[in-house]
């Protein structure tokens, strides 16, 4: 299949790009940044009726920019464009639709990314297309909130871990899972549209998380309780001075008032998720 990939340039659209080259699909990287050819420059806002949609058979669209940080904003540049993206794919004659979401969309969620991801989700299954919710996406080089945390474990000698909230267990996947997922999903042509959520069925808590991550980096850490509003207050701080900081207070709004019980799909390329480890 010849698949135009929104965002391949990016952690997760760039390990589907390479899953999906390996298993001999052909695909169009549409990217601000230039990817493996063949690469098509395209950011999202920009007119999607110029894009080369000839022969494409499939659309995934996993782009999205974080610099926006009110609701409007985030509308005019991420759901938007993504809508606008769809529709001109559907008229090119694309059959099929795909959505990278994320588990921090479902109905009552509070963070406005996730508020994000439901608005575009509507639109992609009311054209008949399919959306994926991952949980989050961790490998050897994590990006997103994990390589945040990552990062966070690498630099500090006492790391702090969030308490406050029943929802703060996390669902993860490991970042060739979900590109094989996605991969095996493809091929199989669905007919109806649908939401997968893909993860490990078993949640972690942030402090195992954490820990963990050190493990992996083979450094020893400790770890000491914070309550997570006492994290809030000096991120929106900093937001509100205009400063740079390495983890959103919407991303912190995700992590403590997830989704309770997602519908954890069972794996759709007949291996097991593998753990976190």
């Amino acid at each position: 299949m010849k698949i135009a990939l929104t965002g391949a340039s990016g952690y997760v659209g760039g390990c589907i790009a390479r899953r999906l080259v390996a298993d001999g699909h052909e695909v169009l990287s549409l990217s601000r940044r230039p990817c493996p050819p063949p690469w098509h420059a395209y950011s999202l806002g920009e007119d999607p009726s110029t894009l080369p949609w000839g022969d494409v058979d499939a659309l995934i669209h996993a782009a999205y920019d974080f610099s926006p940080r009110t609701w409007e904003t985030i509308r005019t540049r991420n759901i938007d464009p993504a809508i606008a993206l769809a529709e001109a794919a559907k008229a090119a004659g694309v059959r099929h639709l795909w959505f990278i979401s994320s588990m921090s969309a479902f109905t009552g969620c509070r963070s406005l990314y996730g508020k994000a991801k439901l608005d575009i989700e509507s639109r992609m299954l009311e054209l008949g297309g399919q959306v994926i919710r991952p949980g989050l996406v961790w490998g050897k080089h994590p990006g997103g909130v994990m390589g945040a945390l990552d990062s966070m474990v690498a630099k500090l000698p006492v790391v702090p871990y969030l308490v406050g909230s029943g929802s703060l267990q996390q669902y993860l996947i490991h970042e060739e899972d979900l590109a094989g997922a996605v991969s095996h999903l493809i091929a199989s042509k669905p007919t109806s549209s649908a939401v997968h959520s893909l993860a490990h069925p078993e949640p972690l808590t942030m402090k195992s998380i954490l820990s963990q991550l050190a493990a992996r980096r083979g450094v020893r850490r400790m770890f000491f309780p914070l309550h997570w509003s006492f994290a809030m207050l000096p991120l929106l701080l900093a937001e509100a001075l205009g400063l740079k900081v390495p983890f959103r207070s919407d991303s912190l709004t995700g992590l403590v008032h997830g989704n309770p019980s997602p519908s954890v799909s069972a794996s759709p390329c007949g291996f097991e998720m593998r753990q976190f480890r």
